[in-house]
């Protein structure tokens, strides 16, 4: 059994980077805090292969960031970014701006062709086209009220609507 002053002294390293590889759970000492030599030895070069092939990283910072955690997270965000645009790219997913305005486009034809209903069934007859004009208008208007979300089952409220 070695003291952590003949550790730090064999791996080449100050008392306090002996300190903190102990805290880290690097190395691991008995209850009167002497440390087995060769253990520590291993578990050392073992620390320093981690580091080296990326999968630890150097003392987390003072915030609690470690270098590995967050190249990992940066990796998959780009994986991510990519996957969606690949998606794009396929034709699989839409970005909702476009989507949006081609169904605004869609909804503005329909109102205009629904418009010109009346004045094709009552061309003659004034009163007529009138009042088939003014259900449409109301019918629309009721239609361009109606929130998606509530009806895509997204509202808060537990009320039924009124029909």
């Amino acid at each position: 059994m070695a003291t952590q002053a003949e550790i730090a002294a064999h791996l080449d390293l100050s008392d306090r980077s002996v300190r903190e590889l102990k805290k880290r759970g690097v190395f691991h000492a008995d209850a009167r805090g002497n440390m087995d030599l060769d253990a520590c030895r291993v578990a050392y070069i073992r620390h320093l292969r981690e580091r080296a092939a990326g999968r630890a990283s150097e003392a987390a910072d003072e915030e609690g960031a470690d270098l590995a955690l967050e190249r990992a997270l940066l990796a998959r965000e780009q994986r991510e970014r990519i996957a969606l645009e690949n998606a794009e790219t396929r034709k699989e997913l839409v970005r909702i701006g476009d989507y949006t305005a081609a169904v605004v486009s869609v909804l503005e034809m329909v109102k205009a062709k629904i418009l010109r209903v009346p004045a094709k069934i009552a061309k003659s007859d004034s009163k007529l086209k009138a009042r088939m004009a003014d259900a449409l208008i109301e019918a629309l208007t009721e239609l361009s009220q109606t929130r998606i979300a509530e009806e895509a089952g997204g509202s808060d409220d537990d009320e039924p609507d009124d029909l």
